[in-house]
């Protein structure tokens, strides 16, 4: 790429300042021209060290530091593309530390035939614990090639495409990067991952609960994403696991309160045998996929924590909803 076609690397911040050095430093070491890219970082109010710290990057990158508040993710990467000069738009997440190849692989990607959005799952930390490396560990070697989406912190488009696309859609608080590359495949463009395009994300859940949270937060919107796409339906299983579990939970608390006046326990004990039933079998798949059966009992754990995170999220929106 010659040096005037310049890639724009937008990344969003607020309260970053455990990790925004980390992603800024390994951004100077890129095997690219320096005078190829601009990082814009776009701050939502941070209330820490993010902005002193993002500060001493400025004599070592192009770097241009705005300032959007009180706006979703969406819309802080869409400001900081109208305030950006490249042809192509990377997008990297604070939390996020790209290899030194990073770049040149990225735009290497988006240069082949149709392809509308290029990028990789992501890597996760060394030291992470058993519920990162079960959960995500190796994403970025099992989703390569033509995938359904990529994560926006790793995410380079044309900024023609982006432009043509209209952006990440700011209505929505989480799955912005799921419904962009569903705009970019309606287009008929692809979307490619490439393992070796993969950034390490800082901020994979370690823990149980970080992993509750995480996917409740993400789910939040996910039933508008779904329903956006009908009546093409490309993955009802996260919706129809989230429904189950809501099922089996609400049934054995209304047979559990049954059982008390009547005394006849059957019915609560059924829906507590079947709430589990789907982790099992989806932790048996998972561990025979990948030929570790020593991890079954993780897999389990965490597919029973994933559908109750889904079913919490979905009764969070019906009540959103009524509210309204």
């Amino acid at each position: 790429m010659p040096p005037e076609r310049r890639v724009s690397i937008v990344v969003p911040a607020l309260n970053e300042e455990r990790v925004i050095g980390r992603c800024l430093e390994a951004l100077t070491r890129q095997d690219f021209p320096k005078e190829a890219y601009e990082v814009v970082l776009v701050d939502n109010g941070s209330a820490d060290r993010t902005l002193e710290i993002a500060r001493q990057f400025s004599a070592t990158l192009n770097l241009s530091i705005l300032s959007k508040t009180d706006a979703r993710i969406s819309g802080l990467r869409n400001f900081g593309v109208s305030r950006s000069r490249g042809e192509i738009l990377a997008f990297l997440d604070a939390d996020c530390v790209a290899p030194p190849g990073w770049l040149k692989t990225a735009t290497g990607l988006l240069a082949g035939e149709k392809v509308g959005a290029a990028g990789a799952h992501y890597k996760i930390p060394d030291d992470s614990t058993w519920v990162g490396r079960t959960w995500f560990g190796g994403a970025e070697l099992e989703r390569q090639g033509d995938v359904d989406w990529i994560p926006a912190g790793d995410m380079l488009l044309a900024r023609a495409t982006f432009e043509r696309l209209g952006g990440f859609d700011e209505s929505i608080s989480t799955n912005e990067d799921c419904e962009l590359c569903e705009r970019v495949r309606a287009a008929g463009l692809r979307v490619v991952g490439d393992a070796a395009a993969a950034v390490v994300h800082l901020g994979t859940p370690q823990t149980l609960g970080h992993f509750y949270r995480k996917v409740r937060w993400h789910a939040t919107d996910g039933l508008r994403v779904f329903v956006r796409g009908l009546p093409k339906i490309t993955n009802p299983r996260p919706l129809l696991l989230a429904a189950y579990t809501l099922l089996c939970a609400a049934g054995f608390v209304v047979a559990a309160a049954a059982a008390v006046r009547s005394g006849a326990w059957g019915a609560p004990l059924g829906f507590l045998i079947a709430l589990p039933a789907p982790a099992l079998l989806l932790g048996l798949r998972a561990a025979a996929k990948r030929g570790r059966w020593s991890d079954l009992g993780a897999w389990i754990v965490l597919f029973f924590v994933y559908g109750l995170a889904r079913a919490h999220a979905l009764v969070r929106v019906v009540r959103r909803r009524d509210s309204r």
